[in-house]
């Protein structure tokens, strides 16, 4: 599996772009902004995103998802169905954004679900807390936590939807998990779960 991550945005969003071979399809994880740096980086790789999913429906990983619609307009978009409001756009900050309500071909995610995509099985982690319908997918030895679980650190819940103790109840199910795993978070670098328990005092705490 090979996983090249790009930040982007104002918020500096870290998206995934993961496949096996290239040419071939890929997922494309968190498409935050840029679209068209995006669009020119899948085909400098040759390469051809058979579905985008969202870890969660906020506005910084998800404003590169109508260029990727209007290039490969079939595009399945998965993302929770707590995650998309009746609103198609929101503004923030002054701006106008789109909500995942805009887009094309949205497809249901929930937990449990095992998809399989550019070859790849997915499993589907519900884990909210960040937002109603955040979720964590599982792909091999790596969980993509979008803004759950960070390096030593863990998502805001004080935004709208957030809530403290589904985030606890998350963060519990992501630390039970057997077995150790690499954590690719929404921002910031990389890490291990088995580092986490050890050192996220968010996990430490669970633990007490």
């Amino acid at each position: 599996m090979h996983i090249e991550p790009m930040v982007l945005g104002d918020f500096f969003t870290n998206c995934y772009i993961v496949y096996k071979t290239a040419p071939g399809p890929c997922l494309v994880i968190d498409p935050a902004d840029s679209g068209p740096k995006l669009i020119s980086r899948l085909e400098e790789l040759s390469l051809s995103p058979a579905a985008v999913l969202l870890t969660h429906g906020h506005y910084d990983h998800i404003l590169a998802v109508p260029a990727l619609q209007e290039r490969w307009p079939d595009l399945p978009v998965y993302c929770h169905p707590l995650d998309v409001p009746g609103e198609k756009t929101e503004r923030d900050m002054g701006r106008v954004f789109p909500t995942v309500a805009a887009f094309q071909n949205l497809q249901p995610l929930e937990d449990g679900q095992e998809l399989e995509l550019a070859g790849f099985p997915i499993g589907v982690l519900h884990t909210p807390g960040h937002t109603p319908g955040s979720v964590t997918f599982m792909v091999e030895d790596v969980l993509f936590t979008g803004d759950t679980l960070f390096c030593r650190d863990i998502g805001r819940t004080d935004f709208a939807g957030g809530d403290d103790r589904q985030m606890e109840a998350s963060l519990r199910r992501l630390a039970d998990l057997p077995g150790d795993f690499r954590v690719l978070p929404g921002h910031e670098e990389a890490t291990v779960l088995s580092q986490e328990r050890l050192f996220n005092p968010y996990l430490r705490h669970l633990r007490t």
